[in-house]
Parts: structure tokens; C-alpha cells; sequence
């Protein structure tokens, strides 16, 4: 029999719940409120409150989070509990992370579409974060086959005073498609996916438009003006993304953006790790450095002109 905990109008938190009951040995899964009746239902949490279902027939609206066995009842409902009351714990982000789940607003549960339909929709969800990958993947492949030097020609940045007569702007955001190696590429694309996705989807594609241009103003220029003009990698924005969304987790945390904190040291070790000339590949340093900052900057932004109370 399947009992519904908790329905959430946000695919989000139910995720969040779900890693970290998989995670505690508690067999759980999101469904869509339509495939799951709330009348067979033991118990059902719903606006922050545990109580008793008594609904006959009536069907529960949201994102349901199920369990299987009657047993794991009072275990479940206490974790619940502790998430409505603290939901940015890192013990639940953490969780989601090991377990893969990348949770995002809008995300599809067990019983909704999958295949093309399912990417078709996603696309329309997060076109730019879509376009952004489609664009890189093809500048690299372009580049592996021998096209580098007409790609190099369109998209590499130039100094400041040829692209003050020039007034070819795009040069200053063109680096972020150009990748060397597929380590790069894979690097820098995994966490643009799953963070610039994140932000696409909760705050929408003109604003990571927005975001997008910004860190490329912040750490090409300063990677330009530094170590001149042979760079490339969209590793700018990451480290833009990675100060954003530690930042806005950190000050909003009833927004549900964060990171778990043994990603953020691994990323600024790395960051730092390039200043030393350790590693075996050369590191836009430069770019990185302002990218975080940058990132950051905004997050700061974003706080001090939202109203106080917790998103919605």
C-alpha cells in the first residue's frame, strides 16, 4: 500500500526528503499528485502539519513523497518534521548530492513523461542553460576536427583597445565556448548543467542571461588584462555560479539554492591550487578568481533588493 507523506507544489523539497530517506534506509520516492490517492493514505503531512488523513477519494495536490512500508511511518514523519522546521540542513543537500539527485523547481516525478517529451519540456524550461551546452559542444567538436582556426577567428578575445575600434563585444563572452580538451569541456559543462540549470529554473532565463554577461564582463577582462588574450573555458562562469549559489545559500537559506560545503572547499582549493602552478594544466586564474567574485557580488545584490521574507 502507498502511503503519502507530504505534498509540495515544488519538485524540490520532495527530492531533498527523498535522498535523505533513501539515504537512512527508508525506501521513498516523488510521484505526481494525480497517480497517488491522499484516501490511501495512513498518514499525510500537509502545510507544515502531521496529522491524520481523512479525506475518502479526495486526491492531494503537489509533489507526494510515498513510502511502501507502514513501519517506517513515525521514522519518516519525525525526519519530515525537521525538514519543514530547518529545510537548508546540510545532512539533506549532502544527501542529495551522493545520491545524484540534482533538485531543481519543476522537475518531473515517477508517472510523468518521459524521452523527447521530457526533453522537449525541459528545454523549454532552461533554454538558455540548454543553448549555452549545445553551443560549447559544438565549438569543441568543430575545433577536433580541424576547424579551430575559423573558430579562434570568430570567438577569441582581442585587447581592449582593437575591440574599442572594432566594437566586435561579442569577443568579450567568446571565450566561454572555446575548450582545449575533453576534461575541460566535461568539467566545465557538468557543473554549468546542474548549477546554471538550477538558477535558470529558479529564477528564470533572463536573469541567468543577465548572470551569464556579467561574469563573462568580470573574468574575461580580468584574464584579458592579466595574461592577455589566449584563454578559454567556460570555468569563469562556473566559479561565477559556484559564489552565487554558496552565497545566496548562505543568506537566503529558505531558498533552497545551495552547495554542500565539501564541494565549495574542493572548488577553492582547486581555485588556489592554480596560483601555485601545481597542477598540469594551465589555469585562467584570473578568470576564475573574478568569476567567484562576481558571483558572489550578485548574490549580495539579490539579497539586499529582495523582500525578507522567505521565497514562495
Amino acid at each position: 500500500m502507498t502511503i503519502s507523506l507530504i505534498a509540495f507544489s515544488e519538485s524540490k523539497p520532495a527530492y531533498l526528503i527523498v535522498a535523505y530517506l533513501n539515504s537512512q534506509q527508508i525506501e521513498a520516492k516523488v510521484v505526481f499528485a494525480d497517480n497517488v490517492n491522499a484516501s490511501q493514505s495512513s498518514e499525510y503531512v500537509s502545510n507544515d502539519t502531521i496529522h491524520q488523513n481523512e479525506a475518502a477519494q479526495t486526491k492531494a495536490v503537489g509533489y507526494q513523497v510515498t513510502i511502501d512500508d507502514q513501519a517506517d511511518i513515525a521514522t519518516a514523519t519525525q525526519i519530515i518534521d525537521d525538514f519543514l522546521k530547518q529545510p537548508n540542513q546540510a545532512k539533506f543537500q549532502d544527501s542529495a548530492w551522493e545520491q545524484g539527485v540534482i533538485s531543481t523547481r519543476n522537475s518531473y516525478a515517477d508517472g510523468g513523461p518521459s524521452g523527447w517529451v521530457k526533453s522537449l519540456y525541459e528545454f523549454k524550461q532552461t533554454p538558455f542553460t540548454f543553448l549555452v551546452l549545445l553551443g560549447c559542444c559544438l565549438v569543441f567538436v568543430l575545433s577536433f576536427l580541424g576547424y579551430f582556426p575559423v573558430v579562434g577567428r570568430i570567438l577569441e578575445i582581442r585587447s581592449l583597445p582593437e575591440l574599442m575600434q572594432t566594437h566586435e563585444w561579442w569577443r568579450l563572452i567568446g571565450p566561454n565556448f572555446i575548450h582545449f580538451s575533453f576534461m575541460h569541456i566535461a568539467f566545465n559543462l557538468v557543473w554549468w548543467w546542474m548549477l546554471g540549470r538550477q538558477l535558470e529554473l529558479s529564477f528564470g532565463s533572463s536573469a541567468l542571461i543577465f548572470f551569464f554577461v556579467i561574469a563573462s564582463l568580470f573574468s574575461n577582462i580580468a584574464q584579458l588584462v592579466v595574461s592577455g588574450p589566449n584563454f578559454g573555458g567556460l570555468s569563469g562562469i562556473v566559479y561565477a555560479l559556484v559564489g552565487f549559489v554558496w552565497w545566496i545559500g548562505w543568506l537566503r537559506p529558505a531558498w533552497l539554492i545551495s552547495l554542500p560545503k565539501n564541494i565549495i572547499y574542493f572548488l577553492l582549493a582547486w581555485l588556489a591550487l592554480g596560483y601555485f602552478d601545481l597542477l598540469w594544466v594551465n589555469m585562467a586564474n584570473e578568470a576564475h578568481t573574478f568569476g567567484l567574485i562576481s558571483g558572489c557580488l550578485m548574490a549580495l545584490i539579490i539579497h539586499v533588493g529582495s523582500p525578507k521574507q522567505p521565497k514562495a
